[in-house]
């Protein structure tokens, strides 16, 4: 297993010195519900990955210009089932350099009751589990960290970092916490695709991941046990499509633009 599978000169290319969030929209379709109930279901879900500084030490952003250049990635979507409305939000906090990730936390809400989940990777020491929630129990967790895990939250960001320039096939591992352990996967780069989506054709490189057991997935619930990501060839590598190998979920582009920090700022603290 590489000691980086990353791309730094991605990573750290001037791209992301601009001072704007990118900000995307994919049309989601699942054929199982939040309950894992034959259902089909579609929504907009919304991503927004930007540039900052935290603190490994602190776990937070930071604004006096201490803590480390990072990536924020976050996914949310809300949806209506029957009477019921549910909204989820993923967000992954990773060095800019390598991806190396501090934090991943969860928020959701549904009709009983409020959760926050929290899996966090200090600098030294174990990986931390924390769980909060009105109706669904406490947690506090700990256990052994390994290189190159990621929480689940984290692996479409990782998919477009992946440095595949000296070969096609890089593996990692998923952090689980509800299980406590690391999943092992595979990341192949397959070819060279036209993907046409609602914002237009992309050239776009394929790239099939498969895990050893399924781990959580962002649209699905849980995951299938193979993915398929096309990633544009693009400098921004930016995600066009997602599609469960077992058909079970998709998500593709509809909508991407780049938009001062400051604007997205404003709008999270009025919503």
């Amino acid at each position: 297993e590489k000691s980086s599978i990353t791309d730094a000169s991605y990573l750290t290319s001037e791209f992301w010195n601009d001072g704007q969030a990118e900000v995307a929209f994919y049309q989601v379709q699942r054929t199982r519900d939040q309950y894992g109930r034959e259902n089909e279901q579609q929504f907009v879900a919304g991503t927004y990955l930007v540039k900052h500084r935290f603190s490994p030490d602190q776990m937070s952003k930071v604004t006096d210009g201490s803590g480390v250049s990072s990536f924020k990635y976050a996914l949310f979507y809300e949806i209506e089932s029957g009477s019921y409305q549910y909204k989820r939000n993923w967000v992954v906090n990773a060095r800019r350099n390598d991806l190396r990730p501090y934090k991943q936390s969860f928020t959701s809400f549904d009709w009983c009751s409020n959760l926050y989940r929290e899996l966090a990777f200090p600098p030294d020491g174990s990986v931390e589990v924390r769980k909060r929630s009105d109706d669904y129990g406490n947690r506090r967790d700990a256990f052994a960290p390994q290189a190159n895990s990621y929480p689940p939250a984290q692996v479409p960001l990782l998919v477009r970092g992946l440095d595949f320039e000296t070969e096609d096939t890089l593996s990692f591992k998923v952090t689980v916490a509800e299980e406590t352990r690391h999943v092992s996967a595979r990341a192949v780069r397959e070819a060279i695709d036209t993907v046409d989506t609602e914002s237009g054709p992309y050239e776009a490189e394929r790239i099939a991941v498969r895990y050893e057991s399924t781990v959580p997935s962002l649209i699905g619930e849980e995951s299938a046990s193979a993915e398929t990501y096309w990633r544009t060839t693009e400098p921004d590598r930016r995600l066009v499509r997602m599609v469960a190998e077992s058909g079970r979920y998709r998500m593709e582009l509809v909508e991407h633009l780049r938009t001062p920090y400051s604007f997205l700022r404003d709008r999270e603290a009025n919503t």
